[in-house]
């Protein structure tokens, strides 16, 4: 999971590129899980200190800025 066209990426809690096993946990699992639960996972974003989604917290990721 590289750079992306809105200067954010996503990094492990070392702040490097996520496993493949961490981007799956991430955007299969965790993405799974926090739209079952009326995207309450999404929405702990705007709260979470971390700026933290559930699935975020489930793979261990965390969304810097690139710029």
């Amino acid at each position: 999971m590289g750079k992306m066209a809105v200067g954010i990426k996503v990094v492990d809690k070392e702040g490097k590129t996520p496993t493949l096993g961490q981007a799956a946990l991430r955007e299969i699992v965790g993405k799974t899980i926090s739209a079952i639960i009326l995207y309450i996972g999404f929405l702990m974003i705007a709260w979470d200190k971390q700026k933290q989604g559930l699935h975020d917290k489930i793979a261990e990721t965390y969304i810097v800025s690139t710029k």
